[in-house]
C-alpha cells in the first residue's frame, strides 16, 4: 500500500483555496487566531497539523475538516462563506498584498545611537524624546516601550535609568522616567 503524505495533500488544498479567494497565509492566521508561521509551515509542507487547527482552517471556508481535506469536495461559493471570511477577503482586496515589516535590532540600535549623539554624558532625556528624534530624522516610528527595551538590552552600558520622573506629564498612568547618558 502506498504511503499518503497527508500534510502535502492538505497544503495543496489550502493553497488552492487561498488562490481562489485571493487570501494570504496571514489572513488565515488572523481568522483562526494563530501565528502566520504556523500557516506558512503547513503551506510549505514543513509542519504537521493538529485536528483542532485543521477544523479551524476548514471553518474559515464554512466547511468541516473532512470536507476541506477531501480534494474532490467542491470549493464553496463566496456567498456561502462565513461573514468574517468575506470581510477579510474584502480587506485583502482593498489593502492589496501584505507587506512584512521587520525591524532588526541593529536598525533601531543605529537610530538610537544617532539620536543620543546630541546629548552629553550626564544629560537626561526621556525615551519618548529619542522616539520622536528617530521619527523626525529617519521617518521610523518606534513605541516608547521598544526604545526602553533597547536601552535595557543593547545600551545598558551607555544609558541608565534615573529616579527622576517627568511630573509635567498629565493624565492617567505612571509618569515617564528620565534616562541619562553615562558613556558616549
Amino acid at each position: 500500500m502506498d504511503k499518503i503524505n497527508l500534510t502535502k495533500e492538505y497544503s495543496k488544498i489550502l493553497a488552492k483555496y487561498l488562490k481562489r479567494f485571493k487570501l494570504e497565509s496571514i489572513d488565515i492566521a488572523y481568522l483562526v487566531k494563530t501565528k502566520k508561521d504556523v500557516i506558512e509551515g503547513i503551506l510549505k509542507n514543513e509542519k504537521g497539523i493538529v485536528l483542532n487547527t485543521l477544523e479551524q482552517v476548514a471553518q474559515v471556508f464554512g466547511l468541516r475538516y473532512f470536507e476541506f481535506g477531501n480534494p474532490h469536495h467542491p470549493i464553496p461559493s463566496f456567498d456561502s462563506l462565513p461573514e468574517k471570511t468575506k470581510q477579510r477577503i474584502a480587506y485583502r482586496k482593498e489593502e492589496g498584498p501584505s507587506v512584512e515589516t521587520t525591524y532588526t535590532p541593529s536598525d533601531i540600535n543605529e537610530q538610537i545611537n544617532k539620536a543620543i549623539l546630541s546629548y552629553n554624558v550626564g544629560e537626561e532625556f526621556l525615551a519618548e524624546d529619542i522616539a520622536n528624534s528617530i521619527l523626525e530624522e529617519d521617518g521610523e516610528k518606534y513605541s516608547v516601550s521598544q526604545i526602553i527595551d533597547r536601552f535595557n538590552k543593547s545600551f545598558k552600558e551607555k544609558i541608565e535609568k534615573t529616579d527622576r520622573k517627568d511630573m509635567a506629564k498629565e493624565g492617567r498612568g505612571p509618569k515617564p522616567v528620565f534616562y541619562k547618558l553615562v558613556k558616549k
